[in-house]
């Protein structure tokens, strides 16, 4: 018979793996609706947010239950402690795709970005799913090798960022373009970001290593 108090654990690092594939999703949703104007799609996104949420609510729900129903050992103590953590970076994940979503949304039928820029937000979008992905792994496998690595993934977005921000200044956009671009810039960084802390706190609960947060 399986141990009930580790099968609880399970669930609600099911709970977290499901949080994980909806906001890389979204993003990846958010980023194809970015990119052709497609309304459709963003107001799906910002709907798809409530779900996200309502996990954060279960995830909270059951760390209660954990936390007051058995006495954990240091690892799996951790973990839970941990986990708090992970569904607040998922959440706020799940905010910067809607709130990417909501650009195409505020601006529509104007394009938010401009043709000049495309290829770089296609490639934001394309490193924020890629690391999506990975999370989803390193969360379902508590795969602290992977997940110590994800600052290289992170850097990507990061360099993205910098090459939008230095185009900002030569190619003439007024000053609400300039400023949707670089906020969209900012929410695909801080994605990453998240995705970074999520990734140091698997590391603490596997390891107990304590990685000092710099985003």
């Amino acid at each position: 018979m399986a141990n009930p108090f580790h099968q609880h654990l399970n669930e609600l690092n099911d709970l977290l793996v499901d949080m994980a594939r909806r906001v890389g999703a979204a993003m990846e949703q958010a980023t194809a609706a970015l990119l052709e104007g497609d309304t459709v799609a963003a107001e799906a996104v910002v709907a798809g947010d409530q779900e996200v949420n309502a996990l954060q609510f279960k995830v909270d729900d059951r760390i209660i239950a954990l936390m007051t129903q058995y006495d954990a050992v240091a690892s799996d103590l951790r973990f839970v402690l941990g986990a708090v953590r992970i569904s607040v970076d998922l959440e706020r994940m799940g905010d910067l795709a809607k709130h990417v979503a909501k650009s195409v949304l505020l601006r529509a039928p104007v394009a938010v970005i401009p043709d000049s820029l495309r290829l770089d937000f296609a490639a934001m979008g394309a490193a924020a799913v890629r690391i999506s992905e990975k999370l989803v792994g390193i969360l379902r496998d508590h795969d602290e090798l992977q997940a110590a690595q994800m600052g290289l993934d992170d850097d990507e977005l990061d360099a993205v960022q910098d090459r939008i921000h230095a185009q900002l200044p030569t190619l003439g956009y007024g000053p609400q373009t300039a400023v949707d671009v670089a906020l969209l810039a900012r929410f695909y960084e801080r994605f990453g970001d998240h995705a970074v802390r999520v990734s140091h706190q698997v590391v603490y609960a596997v390891t107990g290593d304590v990685h000092l947060d710099r985003s």
